[in-house]
């Protein structure tokens, strides 16, 4: 669908009159522009959007050290330490 919209001035800003087939129930929303063809995007603002519910749900969740046990970090030095005497112990049996 596609109509004319006014614009007009509110102070130091442009307000866009939506004609009455455009309307919104919402009290804020969201405006992008593509920067290569102008055109200008309308989007109705979810009243609670996900992001702000997944970022109230991460504050409400148990921290890491509480959601993950911890756990001993004794990683060998050198990972390949030993290798060399396996390997020459493997050919001594062939």
């Amino acid at each position: 669908m596609q109509a004319t919209a006014k614009i007009f001035k509110a102070g130091n800003s442009q307000a866009l009159r939506l004609p009455k087939a455009f309307r919104l129930d919402t009290n804020e929303v969201w405006i992008s522009k593509n920067e290569v063809t102008g055109d200008i995007i309308i989007s109705p603002k979810p009243a609670n959007s996900d992001l702000e519910a997944f970022f109230k749900l991460l504050e409400s969740s148990p921290s890491s050290e509480e959601f993950i046990p911890a756990r001993s970090v004794s990683a060998p030095r050198n990972p390949f330490q030993g290798w060399d005497e396996e390997i020459a112990a493997a050919k001594n049996k062939s």
